[in-house]
C-alpha cells in the first residue's frame, strides 16, 4: 500500500477537472525560511544571506514528497539600505508530479521611529508537469489518464508586509496572489487544469536575553491558512553562543499534526541546521520529515561613511 499511495494519488488528481488544496511546502525551520513565504522578509541587517533547504517529508514511502530550494536576498548598493531584493529557485517532486518555481523579490523599507517596515512584492513563473507515461491502468489507451508528460507554465505573485522593533518582528504575506491557474497538455486535446489556491501567512518572533549572556531563548510562530484549512506551529529555541560559535536545540509544536525536534549550529558565516518532524497522527513518528538547512551570510556595507574619502601623502 505504501508503494501505491502517492502513485495513486496524482493519478486520480491528473483525472479530475480541477485539483485545489493547500499547496505550498512546509519547512521546518521556517524562521530561517521566512523570505519563502513572505517578500518583505528580508533586509534585516543588511547582510547578503543565501540559503539552501531540503526537505523530505513521510520518509519511507515510495514517491514522497521531496523539495528542494535556493535562495538569496541583499540590501541593494542605492537608497542608503532602503531597497532590498531576492532570488529563489524551488523544485518539487510528489510521486509523477514535479513543480518548478522561479522567483525575484523586492522590498522597500520605511523607518517609523526606532521600528522600520518593509513592503514586499513579488514576480514568479511557475510550472507543474505530470508524468502519465509511468501510469498504470487497468484499460490501456483510457483517455482520462495522460500517456506522456504533460505540462503547464504559469505566472505567480506575491505580496506581503513586514514589521521589525528591536528584538520583535512581525510578517504577514498572501502566496498565489493571482490564484495561478496551470492547464496541461496540448491546447487542442483534452485538458486537465489545476487551480492553486492563495495562501495566508501570519509569522512573527522575539529573542530574550537571559541572565546569562551565553543563553538567548528564541520563540516563534507561523500561521498558515487558504482559508479552508490552517496550520500553526509553535517553535522555541535555545541558543548558546561562544566566541565564534552559535549551537541550537528547539522544538515546535504542530497542534493536530506534529512535534518537531531541531538541532543546528553556527561558525563565522556559515549556519547548518537539521530538523525532524514526527506526526501524531496518520503516516506515525516513524514515516517522519527530515529538513536539512544551511545558511550563509556576507557583511554588506554598501554605505560606509568615508569610503570614497581621500587623505594627501604630502606635507605644506
Amino acid at each position: 500500500m505504501k508503494r501505491l499511495t502517492f502513485t495513486i494519488l496524482f493519478v486520480l488528481a491528473g483525472a479530475l477537472s480541477c485539483v485545489q488544496a493547500q499547496y505550498d511546502v512546509h519547512f521546518t525551520h521556517f524562521r530561517e525560511m521566512e523570505n519563502f513565504y513572505n517578500p518583505a522578509a528580508m533586509n534585516r541587517d543588511s547582510k547578503l544571506n543565501a540559503i539552501a533547504s531540503y526537505s523530505m517529508q513521510m520518509a519511507g514511502y515510495t514517491n514522497a514528497p521531496g523539495s528542494l530550494y535556493a535562495g538569496a536576498n541583499s540590501v541593494l548598493p542605492f537608497g542608503m539600505g532602503h531597497h532590498s531584493a531576492s532570488a529563489s529557485l524551488f523544485n518539487e517532486s510528489i510521486g509523477l508530479f514535479s513543480s518548478q518555481r522561479l522567483t525575484i523579490d523586492y522590498a522597500y523599507k520605511i523607518g517609523i521611529g526606532r521600528a522600520w517596515l518593509n513592503l514586499g512584492i513579488q514576480a514568479g513563473v511557475m510550472s507543474q508537469q505530470f508524468d502519465g507515461s509511468e501510469v498504470r491502468a487497468k484499460d490501456g489507451g483510457d483517455p482520462a489518464f495522460p500517456s506522456g508528460k504533460d505540462k503547464g507554465t504559469t505566472a505567480d505573485l506575491a505580496a506581503g508586509l513586514f514589521f521589525m522593533c528591536g528584538e520583535l518582528y512581525l510578517g504577514a504575506s498572501c502566496q498565489h496572489l493571482n490564484a495561478p491557474h496551470v492547464e496541461f497538455g496540448k491546447p487542442d486535446a483534452a485538458q486537465t487544469y489545476m487551480d492553486i489556491a492563495r495562501m495566508y501567512y501570519i509569522h512573527g518572533g522575539y529573542n530574550i536575553r537571559t541572565n546569562n549572556p551565553l543563553f538567548t531563548i528564541q520563540p516563534c510562530f507561523m500561521l498558515a491558512s487558504d482559508l479552508e484549512s490552517f496550520r500553526t506551529d509553535f517553535q522555541a529555541r535555545a541558543v548558546y553562543s561562544y566566541e565564534k560559535f552559535d549551537l541550537y536545540c528547539g522544538l515546535t509544536w504542530s497542534p493536530d499534526i506534529s512535534w518537531t525536534v531541531l538541532l543546528g549550529g553556527t561558525y563565522g558565516n556559515m549556519t547548518v541546521g537539521y530538523a525532524y518532524e514526527l506526526f501524531t497522527r496518520g503516516v506515525g513518528y516513524l514515516n517522519g520529515s527530515h529538513d536539512l538547512i544551511l545558511n550563509w551570510k556576507k557583511e554588506v556595507d554598501f554605505f560606509k561613511k568615508g569610503r570614497n574619502s581621500h587623505k594627501s601623502v604630502r606635507y605644506l
